[in-house]
């Protein structure tokens, strides 16, 4: 086990003032409904390229800012929404999101972002796992309203009464997120003031984030990896440039045009950005790249072409990152994400079959998985929240991620972690970005399936596996793609893959 020793002691610093060594804010610190608003005609929030809502104006100063929520948060009490309640909010309008994160902060409730209306079909199964009160309509720039998700809730919207005594929060409810895997179950983390505030001024900390200050956001706002960004943005006073979507070309345009400092990405945006071949602005001081592993080549590429190359490690649990490397300056070994935040422990037990899950505990993880009474403590024990990836420390504190327990192949009767095995075909010549799945076999239980992106011919990879890898770690089929698919969040569709890899799982086929 090993526990950062930086104090998490102290209390938040006023907007603008965040800096490399602000302290984290401690339970019952003002919420950023308190914090974001006494840098007054500084920009808050610009609508980067493309996007088109109607505004005759782009650019939001935190004055402007600062009013618009003000005003949303009287529509919202006026209209029935009480503190501790939760609201659906559809992701798009961005802009809108956006306004809606610091408007229920303001009146203490929380925000549930979802894809389509609170009122559509889709979100039925969210809903009725989160027990949202509410869900959130625009109606223009003029405003919205809000309605209840009667088609869930039945007759009235009424919420089923709780039963025993009422939870003890330790903080109060700010935030109810999706997580974005792959594995076609809804599941959503509840996240606190508190959680968001540490995690926001520890990323501050450590990528140094401060006042005038401006990070590109084209990441989706649905998930944990684009909404913590307007977070960090308020916290420390800096600009939030919000992109609808990544369009290679819209973000090479901005960065060209705007003094961006911060830029966060998914490897795919990754490739497809630096395919563009234009060299990083001079403005730019991180390049924050996570949400599933980085290729060898793929670092290499951006290190050799200057990109300030930042790793970081997190998920929906721990309201964002958990580990964050500083800037690379040669590419990193397989599975090397970096350091833990200051204050977070982390446990990587190993037994006799190998890694266990990583378990993590710290200011920053959930108050537990959602359910429809929103009780906290589900998914936790002791305040420990154990992941679904395999982690190694190593000597120097560093984290390595090995693979997910989920994914643990067993061929031949030996344990193969997929995700170590694309960590280590990302170092084939010739690759690009790879996925490892696997299918039934009916000799050896399961066979792997390599898909990659590259030049690289399939008799090629094939032996280059026979070389470096041993036998249970060799794919036994290789499929070459133009892309590989992803999720909306940006992450490998893997479902997507294991069906794909049912076609091409012939014994003995080599694509």
């Amino acid at each position: 086990m090993m526990r950062n020793q930086d104090s998490l002691a102290g209390r938040s610093t006023p907007t603008g003032a965040a800096h490399r060594d602000a302290p984290v804010p401690t339970a019952g610190a003002p919420g950023f409904a308190q914090a974001p608003w006494t840098v007054g005609r500084g920009l808050a929030l610009i609508q980067g390229a493309g996007s088109d809502d109607g505004s005759a104006d782009p650019c939001w100063t935190y004055d402007r800012l600062a009013a618009r929520v003000v005003a949303l948060a009287g529509e919202l009490r006026s209209q029935g929404l009480a503190p501790g309640q939760l609201v659906a909010v559809p992701e798009r309008p961005a802009v809108g999101l956006v306004l809606m994160q610091h408007a229920l902060a303001r009146v203490g409730a929380a925000l549930l972002p979802v894809r389509a209306a609170a009122d559509d079909p889709g979100s039925e199964p969210l809903l009725a796992l989160t027990g949202a009160e509410w869900g959130w309509h625009w109606d223009g720039q003029a405003g919205g309203r809000l309605t209840t998700p009667g088609r869930v809730r039945g007759q009235g919207g009424a919420l089923p009464p709780a039963s025993g005594p009422a939870p003890v929060w330790p903080s109060p409810l700010a935030l109810v997120v999706e997580t974005s895997g792959s594995t076609g179950v809804p599941r959503a983390a509840m996240l606190t003031q508190h959680n968001l505030l540490a995690a926001a001024a520890l990323s501050n900390r450590h990528l140094a984030l401060r006042g005038g200050d401006c990070w590109l956001c084209c990441l989706a706002l649905r998930y944990i990896g684009g909404l913590s960004i307007t977070y960090r943005c308020a916290l420390a006073g800096a600009t939030h440039l919000l992109h609808e979507g990544f369009d290679p070309e819209l973000v090479a345009l901005d960065l060209e045009r705007r003094a961006v400092t911060h830029l966060s990405l998914v490897p795919p945006m990754l490739a497809r950005l630096l395919a563009l071949g234009r060299p990083p602005p001079p403005s730019l001081r991180v390049l924050l790249v996570g949400g599933q592993s980085l290729s060898t080549q793929l670092a290499g590429q951006a290190i050799a072409a200057d990109w300030p190359l930042h790793l970081t490690y997190g998920m929906t649990e721990t309201a964002s990152q958990v580990a964050t490397s500083g800037r690379l300056r040669v590419p990193p070994a397989p599975g090397l994400v970096g350091r833990p935040l200051a204050g977070l422990e982390v446990d990587c037990p190993a037994g006799a079959d190998g890694p266990a899950p990583l378990r993590v505990r710290g200011p920053v993880v959930m108050a537990g998985y959602a359910n429809p009474g929103r009780r906290p403590g589900l998914g936790l024990a002791d305040g420990w929240f154990t992941t679904s990836d395999l982690g190694r420390q190593e000597d120097d504190g560093a984290l390595s991620i090995l693979g997910r327990a989920d994914e643990v192949l067993v061929t031949g009767g030996v344990k193969v972690h997929p995700g170590w095995v694309e960590s280590l075909l990302a170092g084939a010549p010739g690759v690009g970005a790879v996925a490892v799945v696997g299918v039934a076999d009916p000799v050896w239980g399961q066979r792997l399936v390599a898909f990659y992106t590259g030049e690289a011919t399939p008799a090629a990879l094939e032996a280059w596996c026979r070389a470096n890898l041993a036998g249970p770690q060799r794919p036994r089929v290789f499929r070459s793609r133009a892309e590989l698919p992803v999720l909306n969040s940006g992450k490998l569709d893997r479902r997507r893959l294991r069906v794909l890899a049912l076609g091409h799982a012939a014994p003995g086929k080599i694509r």
